[in-house]
């Protein structure tokens, strides 16, 4: 009788246990299909309004590739999908120029007004929003151009300034043809004489692997992890973003979203909405959208920080589920 009890407890543990994996599954595919853009889930590629300037380059692993505004992804756009990574190399595999454009960026900061009082600035970009930058922005491009590109490396670099002429970003990709990481280092500075104060950078990635809206997500205090098992090459594809600051900033930035969907607007906010999610001990089966926030704090007039993204790709055999 006893072991009876115990075996039906067992049972009743489990069933519970099924029954809340897929209440929690069902609020997460709910939740992103209710904030994500209506192209992301939909059966029909929608791609930016206009075509996205850039440079693709390729290695012995990934493709890459990196537009005037300073992020993944260019190309035509209105045929829905692009260049912008791409792990094994082809259009197939495109895991960010596709249905959402969504790699991107927000800067905020506050500037001194003549009345004593600190307001609030955005500046932002991401290729869905078309191009050039709309003025609601806040950008205005300066500079692009292709450092180096030998069979080692190539080096490709977007300049942009706010529109207000507080802040010139600089974007600097340096990917690694032999290996399967792109390194991207941001420079803000503080074009004026005054102080800026609260000054964030966020980083924006929508993964949709090989084509696929749900991947599984995983995230810690630096970075956001996205998988997916293509069933054609028998292998989970493993693409990752991480987000590093200089010893004098702190080692790591203050957080990591996976659920950007409802912050980003446009316009973005500085916060990061209701649902932000995070997944340190579970995978999350959903339609991610993964923000890294760097926290630049105050910056003095004719100042600069530096901060650096790296973007990783990898696999193995686990089969998901």
């Amino acid at each position: 009788m006893e072991r009876r009890k115990k075996l039906l407890l067992f049972v009743s543990a489990a069933l519970v246990t099924v029954m809340l994996v897929t209440v929690v599954s069902s609020t997460l595919s709910s939740a992103s299909s209710r904030l994500g853009p209506a192209a992301q889930s939909g059966s029909v590629l929608f791609g930016p309004p206009t075509p996205i300037p850039g440079l693709t380059r390729t290695g012995t692993y990934i493709r890459i590739g990196v537009n005037k505004g300073g992020t993944l992804g260019w190309g035509n756009g209105t045929d829905g999908y692009g260049v912008g990574f791409q792990y094994p190399i082809g259009p197939q595999f495109e895991s960010l120029a596709i249905w959402w454009w969504g790699e991107g960026y927000a800067v905020f900061y506050k500037t001194l007004s003549p009345t004593g009082a600190w307001v609030d600035n955005k500046a932002y970009w991401w290729p869905t929003l078309g191009w050039p930058p709309p003025a609601a922005c806040k950008l205005t491009p300066v500079s692009f151009a292709s450092v180096r590109n030998d069979a080692n490396r190539a080096i490709i670099k977007a300049v942009l300034r706010t529109t207000d002429g507080a802040l010139l970003l600089e974007f600097t990709f340096s990917f690694p043809k032999p290996q399967k990481y792109v390194l991207l280092e941001t420079k803000i500075s503080n074009l004026g004489n005054g102080t800026l104060r609260d000054v964030l950078y966020k980083r924006i990635v929508d993964w949709d692997i090989h084509w696929a809206t749900t991947n599984s997500w995983t995230s810690d205090s630096h970075s956001a992890y996205a998988s997916y098992f293509n069933a054609t090459l028998k292998k989970t594809i493993e693409l990752s973003v991480s987000g590093y600051t200089p010893t004098e900033l702190g080692n790591l930035p203050a957080y990591v979203d996976l659920m950007a969907w409802d912050d980003i607007g446009p316009p973005p906010k500085r916060g990061p909405g209701v649902n932000d999610f995070q997944s340190h001990n579970s995978v999350l089966q959903f339609d991610g959208n993964a923000a890294i926030y760097y926290d630049l704090g105050e910056m003095a007039g004719r100042t600069a920080k530096t901060v650096y993204t790296v973007y990783q790709a990898g696999w193995n055999y686990l089969i998901a589920g």
